[in-house]
């Protein structure tokens, strides 16, 4: 009786998720415990040691694959950059602020060689029009997206340079980075922080890719990277859980196989071994 009414209450979750779009639902506190799992735990012995290490070598090695699934997609392509390049070029905002800033600087700057010549009768208006261009020329450009930082931390994370990948990554969100590219920015950086093992901070980026970029070609690897976080900190249903609601949404085969590669690992794993 008590297994129908579980498998009812997971039906129904099932369906509010489904008419919640790509939303993850708000994080539970408190999720069901298998009675036999509570109070069990024993020394394990060289049988069940194995079992983890072989599954934690799996787990290795599915990690490793989203890496270069990353690297390999992330990289901007020739026409890409063509493309990018040709935005800036015939950008007319941009073309009109050289423009506009040019003239003003240069009208200035005339201004204040003829004011100089009559000091002493308009030394206040002087003073007035140097201040003027002082706060003009000390006026910062604008910030543009820089194809080097963003080649330079995919540099640095291909190798192994997670610190310094993150630092360049996170140089480029104060750079305006194209659509694009923004999800490819977020999930380096939730890579970076996952291979330095900082996992609360992975997670939020892997969230940000499922909230703001559902539609963007990271959200099943997000998916597979909260499931991985989730398993090795001891929340085996939780990250069953968000797999299943990644294979409801129709990825990949590729992906697919990967994400139910991933639970046939999390769940072949002795219970006692999470964490």
């Amino acid at each position: 009786m008590k297994s129908a009414e579980k498998n009812i209450f997971i039906f129904v979750i099932v369906g509010i998720l489904a008419a919640c779009s790509s939303y993850l639902p708000e994080e539970r506190t408190h999720w069901p415990v298998n009675p036999a799992e509570m109070h069990s735990w024993q020394p394990p012995d060289e049988t069940t040691l194995s079992a983890r290490r072989a599954n934690q070598l799996r787990l290795d090695v599915l990690t490793s694959e989203i890496e270069i699934l990353f690297v390999n997609h992330a990289t901007l392509s020739r026409q890409e950059l063509a493309m990018f390049k040709s935005m800036l070029q015939i950008d007319p905002k941009i073309n009109e602020m050289d423009s506009t800033y040019n003239r003003r600087i240069e009208s200035e700057q005339e201004r204040k060689k003829r004011m100089e010549k009559d000091l002493e009768m308009s030394k206040a208006g002087f003073l007035n029009a140097e201040a003027r261009l002082k706060k003009i020329m000390a006026t910062k450009p604008p910030i543009f997206f820089s194809i080097s930082d963003y080649n330079s931390a995919m540099k640095s994370f291909r190798n192994g340079q997670f610190k310094k990948s993150l630092q360049l990554f996170f140089k480029l969100t104060k750079q305006k980075p194209p659509l694009f590219l923004q999800d490819n920015i977020q999930f380096g950086m939730g890579s970076a922080y996952f291979r330095l093992k900082n996992y609360p901070k992975a997670m939020k980026h892997f969230q940000i890719i499922l909230d703001d970029y559902a539609q963007g070609d990271k959200r099943f690897i997000s998916y597979f990277m909260m499931g991985v976080i989730h398993n090795r900190q001891g929340k085996k249903s939780r990250a069953v859980f968000l797999l299943d609601e990644a294979l409801r949404k129709n990825p990949s085969k590729k992906m697919r196989n990967m994400i139910n590669h991933l639970i046939d690992v999390i769940n072949d794993e002795p219970t006692h071994a999470a964490g």
